[in-house]
């Protein structure tokens, strides 16, 4: 991606995930609907992906040049992204839903201890428990700081580089394959739906936890081997919390859920209790990097470089 040069006076909304109703105050700029298909040039553009069929996302890449095309989701593994970026300043929500992601998984771990031992109103505290965070974005540092904070003996999982290590400790690095059978009592899944780490957390991860463990994935479900998930759910102990299974997987996770081994939410963890759209500060953080240039054809230019923006921004 190369910088650009774009109309700093109007943003430009696609998809209703984009919420301009609520962010137009908050950015301090105009904003304005576009459907896909309308021609952007020179334009700061708020995309919500995953409101577009492939077909709209096609024509949206095709009419869209030389602007900077903000994803309101932390996600990017949609179709034509690549070609968009191409002829565009593409860059993502990575840090806006961490703090919700991370408030739902210990809200929901919590629940869980809470009904695994209902005669006892005193459940294992946290300062005894011990989690892996597999993946360590902005997502998983916030909730491995979240969980420390609480107590909780937090080891690092870096895909990668296939290392383990303790939150704040990094030189004490392990090769996954060493890391300890049967110990931790939380698995959370804070890795973003990437091909190379499709099947990631497999049966080898899923046996660091302990026979009641507890796997948190309010993340994507691509990361999870799914066929090494269904084996560790019929040892019929474990349980697992999931935000983001669809379709025929949501389906095949039914019967364990009808006999409590499985909570499924309907993709709620990113959604904060005020319905704040959120997307808009990390918005603003890259807006911020924004320097105004002279221009007779736009009404308020500003040039955006990559090379200016902070890297989790950026599509990889």
């Amino acid at each position: 991606m190369c910088a650009v040069r774009v109309d700093a006076s109007t943003l430009y909304c696609v998809g209703a995930s984009t919420d301009p109703a609520a962010v137009g105050a908050a950015l301090g700029v105009r904003v304005e609907r576009a459907v896909p298909g309308a021609a952007l040039t020179h334009k700061m553009v708020a995309l919500a992906a995953h409101d577009l069929t492939g077909a709209e996302l096609a024509e949206m890449t095709r009419a869209t040049t030389h602007s900077w095309v903000h994803l309101v989701s932390s996600g990017f593994g949609y179709p034509h992204l690549d070609t968009l970026a191409k002829a565009n300043l593409v860059t993502r929500s990575a840090r806006a839903y961490a703090a919700s992601l991370s408030e739902y998984v210990v809200t929901r771990h919590v629940m869980h201890c809470a009904s695994k031992s209902p005669g006892d109103p005193i459940p294992k505290p946290f300062n005894r428990r011990a989690a892996l965070v597999v993946g360590f974005g902005a997502f998983g540092r916030t909730v491995a700081g979240a969980l420390a904070g609480l107590g909780v003996t937090v080891t690092v999982v870096r895909p990668r580089s296939r290392t383990a290590h303790p939150i704040d400790y990094a030189a004490k690095a392990i090769p996954i394959e060493e890391l300890p059978d049967g110990r931790a009592d939380l698995l959370v899944v804070a890795l973003p739906g990437m091909a190379e780490l499709t099947g990631f957390i497999d049966d080898r991860l899923l046996r660091c936890l302990r026979p009641d463990g507890h796997v948190i994935n309010p993340a994507r479900s691509s990361p999870v081997d799914f066929d090494a998930l269904l084996r560790w759910l019929a040892a019929g102990t474990g349980h697992l919390s999931a935000d983001v299974e669809t379709g025929e997987r949501a389906a095949r996770l039914r019967p364990f859920a009808e006999r409590g081994l499985v909570t499924l939410t309907p993709h709620i963890a990113w959604r904060p209790w005020d319905a704040d759209p959120l997307y808009h500060r990390d918005w603003l953080s890259i807006f911020a990097t924004a320097k105004r240039i002279a221009s007779a054809t736009l009404e308020t230019a500003v040039r955006l470089d990559p090379r200016e923006i902070a890297v989790d921004y950026l599509i990889p």
